[in-house]
């Protein structure tokens, strides 16, 4: 084993890591390979170039190149001058919390514009097709209730300027609790209340 191969090798600690963050971040709507990259670069003490992290995850170099360019617009990473062969060096933003909040300022208008309009179309259906198809009526009232409120939160946190982890932590554990569905009456969209437990509304 060369001294570049070995300096290469991960622990598989490390591996296994980086492995879960990808699954989390494809919850997200990301694609692992997003957290993978990002978690290495973030844990290294020294910005890492393509070479590098096709040899750390074992992938291709167009997919490294495109995922690389897919984090840098995110605003996750950042460029860091150039190693010493000339290729271009990669590093994490610090500023977590703020780092997450940027990506959410991205994407969470075209997520929830997306759900809002499949909400839209389900909403239209007469009491005959709900019949029809044993849809439940108040529980698809309520869940649009959720969904308006979840949207209504979001981007009162993604206007903050300054935000960090704990703003994004607080809302996803106000949001994520909501209240029992009702059986009736259907809950109110101007009424918090009706919907999350009074500790609960956003």
């Amino acid at each position: 084993m060369t001294k570049k191969e070995d300096m290469s090798k991960q622990p598989l600690e490390l591996d296994e890591f980086a492995n879960q963050v990808g699954h989390f971040m494809e919850y997200w709507g990301f694609k692992k390979v997003h957290g993978q990259i990002w978690c290495h670069i973030y844990l290294s003490k020294h910005p890492l170039d393509a070479a590098e992290l096709m040899q750390r995850l074992r992938i291709s170099k167009a997919l490294v190149s495109i995922s690389l360019k897919e984090l840098l617009d995110f605003g996750v990473l950042e460029e860091a001058g150039k190693s010493q062969r000339g290729t271009r060096l990669y590093k994490a933003r610090d500023d977590l919390g703020a780092t997450i909040l940027d990506t959410l300022r991205r994407r969470e208008r075209k997520m929830m514009a997306r759900i809002l309009a499949a909400y839209s179309l389900l909403e239209k259906l007469d009491e005959d097709e709900l019949i029809e198809h044993d849809i439940e009526k108040q529980k698809v009232h309520f869940l649009g209730a959720i969904i308006r409120l979840v949207d209504q939160s979001l981007d009162q946190m993604i206007k903050k300027q300054n935000g960090s982890i704990f703003d994004l932590m607080s809302l996803l554990a106000k949001t994520m609790t909501p209240a029992t569905p009702p059986s009736s009456p259907a809950p109110s969209l101007g009424s918090p209340s009706s919907v999350f437990p009074p500790d609960a509304s956003p």
